[in-house]
């Protein structure tokens, strides 16, 4: 575990982590706007998102997945070691990119294994791939509105907005509802975009705090 996160940490020295959940948000939103397109006939009250998998153009949103999954995963790193405060306990923090890493690894596994009915052995891999990466979503999803909302340098609002986003990840859990899937798949799609750049509004201000250092030590020197 310790080697991946410090190539993790060095990447994210060079690319801020909010870059990294913006890919991610784009790459999903096309994945599933040209398999929508390609998909006549598809209803939202209808037809579970993984049906997009398996349509005209399930290679679009497979390779969404797939991809959006595995980017995303510096973004989460980044997201917890940015929330400070004297009440944040760091076994809290771990479990919290445990969970997330878990759910992205799954997400992405899902592009591999499309809801091919037909197929009984990859559409019951993807039913319990699909279980595991929304269980464990909503998991990080109470985890770091919990930092969120004990950390020094995220409002309220930010924890607020994560204990909603939750709340839908158990409400598909409990009713499989088309509608609330996609419910769900806009409020985590819009929670990431505002994190995300949240994130690099710190970095900005990270990176101006550490040059006015600078500045004054050379005063001072």
């Amino acid at each position: 575990m310790d080697k991946p996160t410090k190539l993790i940490d060095k990447i994210l020295e060079v690319i801020p982590g909010g870059i990294f959940g913006l890919l991610s948000v784009v790459s999903i939103i096309l994945g599933e706007l040209f398999a929508f397109l390609l998909f006549p006939g598809y209803n939202i009250f209808n037809n579970m998102i993984s049906d997009l998998g398996v349509g005209k153009g399930g290679i679009f949103f497979n390779l969404g997945l797939i991809i959006s999954g595995i980017i995303i995963i510096p973004y989460y790193i980044h997201l917890a070691k940015s929330i400070k405060g004297e009440n944040i306990k760091e076994d809290l923090r771990r479990y919290a990119i445990l969970a997330a890493i878990l759910s992205c690894i799954t997400f992405s596994l899902l592009g591999m294994f499309p809801a091919i009915e037909d197929n009984i052995i990859i559409y019951y891999a993807h039913g319990i791939l699909a279980t595991i990466s929304i269980a464990s979503g909503l998991g990080y999803l109470l985890l770091y509105s919990i930092l969120m909302y004990k950390a020094q340098n995220y409002s309220k609002s930010q924890a607020y907005h994560g204990f909603v986003v939750a709340v839908l990840y158990a409400a598909f859990l409990l009713t499989w509802i088309p509608l609330v899937e996609w419910v769900m798949n806009l409020a985590i799609l819009s929670w990431i975009t505002i994190n995300s750049i949240y994130l690099l509004y710190l970095n900005k201000q990270e990176k101006l705090t550490f040059k006015d250092k600078l500045v004054n030590n050379e005063k001072i020197g």
